[in-house]
């Protein structure tokens, strides 16, 4: 039996190898020099004719190929008829296309819309797009050293307007500008390929073998802008008053801008570049000029944010079809380049992120540093791929922080600030190995700063990758966090046994407690400490990334409840430590101990609130959720191929293999979120009291000074969370009370669970059971009283949740 296609694919078989066998036609050498030629040279014999006639019949999309034709030949044959890749393709649109002449001389407003346009391609670069789509499009970057006196002395014109141009508009104005944005994206090259952030990912570095003339001195580039900037002033801006142009004044106050914007760009990121960042003030004096001149008004003086409209389009100026002459290993995207306004709004906020960072080389505070770069990647406007960079270099680099401190400092400050150890665990060096009067100080101090040094080798890297996953894009971020959790656990269990020998060598006496002696262990209280806080945000940044279903939310704030209960606990116990009035009696110096304490109890106390606050909100969501569920309002999807239990073990798998706290079940999740035996309206009056409580603790974080809660150098943006976080607050509230409402107000009678003594004794019971420094919660229990009144379902309305103020935490509402 065979089919119709048979007999078409036997041919095509048949063509193939007829192809494969064709002979070379040889002619016969007449002597031995030809020999020797014909050996050199290609053997070639003309099938064109041959290709006509087994073409003839085919359709769109068939291919005739050798045996040999295989993945490589391929993916290489997409080139052929592709406008952007084969540049021996013809365009109906280029053949009435004229070939665009660098020796035009071009008017102010045609000058000032190529600046324009280049500062697009600029930005659009910085937003992630490949240099052959952006900056190489501009024909005059890719001929700017060509822009010499010399290139216009022949340049005949019928246009009488060209031959009375000033030549200086092209060769010092526009080339000043051009190569000022070439060196920009030099020196913005050299960070990129430093290796901080991911390659295609963030930015695209590749070059394609074109200069961005990385030999011509910056120094040189500064000094064409000068010129630029002198003769627009003398001369230039008296020509274009004379030929009575439209809106000539604008048209000066724009190039003037421009010209300055870009001199002092160049000079920021010189000095942002340097080595040694002791420049860093002179690049924000820089910075803060190139922001002024973005402002939106323009009263100050010139601006570029009131001219943006008033340039003149050259024509050919700009080939987007550049990149079908360069070598290339992949495709070209197809991109929308940014608009002049998005292009403005994004250096701004490029200009005010790379201002905050040069900040904080005036160091404050171990704790302060690592607030700062927590709020600084969390920014609502993501910071560009350059300023994370940037922030990467600045705080860590060549083993040094910011600079001028060592690792050990730094990791020293942390522990330091929050649970204040012994002076003697952090004695430098130079007093590990003498005393003042030279002797050599006792085993004691030596096995101690062993022990210690011990483990800040051990923290280093923990702490390190922990800073440069900071500076990653957010899906990044969580990616990276959950493989370094495993790293932080094992860093723990060395801290702990570095603690346990570090008490037994200074004796350290047990404080009394309901679970029984309590000891310090300031070095894995510490770690832990900061452990948790990443699988806190592990959690956070699957909302803010959109990972989870709204059928997942009750499963994962329930947990977010748990760990933020464990955390809340742990600072909790780190404080009892900090106020023991006990350790400051062997202390030599008591005002210096006690301004340690002061500062580290504030720390402890504004972290607790925080914890608090966000414990509460999560809470009540996830009793508001359940509470829908029971009225009816929020039915999860039914799903054929999965399963609850399977996409619990799915979320919460990173947390397994870690030591603490206490991984929790599925059937924990179920047992703690039945709640048979209280109804929707107590469930959503628990969630009422929790976001009120939030609220209150919100409103306290927000009185507390920035020093105090270590937030010095991101106080802006902590405030903007926190007000986030209560406008979240608030909205739930509104809401709460308008489904309270909408039940049906009946007489409720209590009766009080039976087996309240029960839970509590189980709780009291794996309280006993957590490990020293780690205190594990079990899972939030609602042992209210039993509410007998009946479920009301409120018809007609789906809950529905908004993360429109927080990207954390949604409002939920009925529809």
């Amino acid at each position: 039996m065979t089919f119709p296609g048979d007999s078409l694919q036997k041919e095509l078989v048949e063509t193939t190898q007829a192809l494969s066998k064709l002979d070379i036609d040889e002619v016969p050498p007449q002597n031995n020099a030809e020999i020797q030629d014909l050996q050199l040279e290609p053997q070639f014999k003309d099938i064109t004719a041959f290709l006509d006639e087994v073409t003839d019949e085919f359709k769109i999309g068939q291919l005739v190929h050798l045996e040999s034709f295989g993945l490589y030949d391929a993916m290489s044959s997409i080139e052929i008829m592709d406008p952007k890749m084969d540049s021996g393709m013809i365009l109906d649109s280029d053949l009435n296309k004229k070939p665009f002449d660098i020796k035009t001389l071009i008017r102010p407003e045609q000058v000032l819309w190529v600046m324009d346009r280049l500062f697009i391609c600029e930005m659009s670069w910085h937003s992630g797009h490949s240099l052959s789509q952006t900056l190489f499009t501009c024909m005059y970057l890719l001929h700017v050293m060509e822009l010499e006196p010399e290139l216009f002395s022949n340049n005949s014109s019928d246009d009488i307007n060209q031959n009375l141009i000033p030549i200086e508009f092209v060769i010092l104005i526009l080339k000043s500008y051009v190569l000022g944005i070439a060196k920009c994206c030099q020196l913005v090259w050299d960070e990129m390929t430093k290796g901080h952030v991911y390659e295609e990912e963030d930015f695209a570095t590749n070059k394609y073998g074109i200069s961005i003339y990385e030999d011509f001195p910056n120094s040189q580039a500064l000094k064409l802008l000068d010129d630029a900037e002198t003769w627009l002033v003398h001369h230039g801006s008296n020509w274009i008053r004379q030929t009575g142009m439209d809106k000539s004044e604008d048209i000066i106050r724009a190039l003037q801008s421009r010209l300055l914007l870009r001199k002092s760009f160049l000079l920021a990121l010189m000095h942002m570049t340097q080595p040694i960042r002791q420049q860093y003030s002179q690049a924000q004096h820089h910075l803060s000029i190139c922001l002024q001149l973005l402002h939106d008004s323009k009263d100050d003086g010139i601006c570029i944010n009131g001219t943006i409209d008033l340039g003149v389009e050259v024509e050919g100026a700009f080939d987007p079809l550049i990149n079908r002459k360069l070598v290339s290993q992949t495709p070209p995207r197809p991109i929308h380049l940014l608009s002049m306004q998005e292009c403005v709004d994004e250096l701004k906020n490029m200009l005010k992120n790379l201002i905050e960072i040069c900040n904080i080389v005036d160091y404050k505070s171990a704790t302060s540093l690592t607030n700062f770069m927590i709020y600084y990647s969390a920014k609502q406007s993501i910071p560009c791929a350059f300023s994370r960079s940037f922030l990467q270099s600045t705080v860590y680099s060549e083993n040094r922080i910011l600079g001028k401190l060592s690792v050990f400092q730094l990791i020293k400050d942390s522990v330091t600030e929050l649970t204040n150890p012994p002076y003697i665990y952090f004695t430098s060096k130079t007093d590990i190995g003498t005393s003042v009067n030279g002797s050599h100080i006792d085993v004691d101090t030596a096995k101690i700063s062993k022990l210690i040094h011990t483990f800040v080798d051990n923290a280093v890297k923990p702490l390190t990758d922990y800073f440069r996953i900071l500076c990653h894009n957010r899906s990044r971020q969580r990616r990276n966090m959950c493989k370094v959790l495993s790293d932080w656990d094992l860093l723990q269990d060395e801290a702990e046994h570095i603690d346990t020998e570090l008490q037994s060598i200074i004796k350290e006496e047990p404080l009394p407690s309901e679970e029984g002696p309590s000891y310090s262990f300031h070095l894995s209280s510490w770690v832990y400490h900061r452990k948790l806080i990443l699988l806190e945000d592990i959690l956070f940044l699957g909302f803010e990334l959109g990972l989870f279903g709204d059928h997942e939310f009750v499963m994962i704030y329930w947990y977010l409840d748990y760990i933020l209960g464990v955390h809340y606990q742990h600072l909790e116990r780190t404080h009892m430590h900090v106020t023991d009035p006990r350790k400051f009696k062997k202390q030599q110096n008591f005002q210096f101990e006690s301004s340690l304490q002061s500062s580290a109890v504030s720390l402890i106390v504004s972290q607790q609130v925080l914890t608090m606050a966000r414990q509460d909100i999560c809470r009540g969501i996830h009793r508001t959720i359940i509470a829908l569920q029971k009225t009816g309002n929020y039915t999860p999807p039914k799903l054929e191929f999965d399963d609850e239990s399977i996409r619990f073990w799915h979320r919460f798998r990173m947390y397994r293999t870690l030591g603490s706290p206490t991984i929790l079940s599925f059937q924990d999740f179920k047992d703690t979120t039945r709640l048979d035996n209280i109804t929707a309206f107590e469930l959503l009056s628990f969630s009422l009291k929790n976001f009120q409580s939030a609220r209150s603790s919100i409103e306290n974080l927000l009185a507390i000074k920035p020093f105090e809660s270590r937030m010095d150098f991101c106080h802006t943006d902590f405030t903007k969370d926190l007000q986030a976080m209560l406008r979240v607050c608030i909205a739930n509230i509104i809401s709460l009370h308008k489904i309270l409402e909408e039940f049906d107000q009946k007489p409720i009678t209590i009766e009080k669970v039976e087996n309240e003594k029960t839970t509590k004794s189980r709780n009291k019971k794996g309280n006993k059971n957590k490990r020293k420094q780690k205190p594990s919660q079990k899972p939030p229990q609602n042992q209210k009283p039993m509410i007998t009144s009946p479920e009301i379902k409120l018809v007609n309305k789906v809950a529905n949740f908004e993360f429109k103020y927080h990207p954390w935490f949604p409002v939920i509402t009925l529809k």
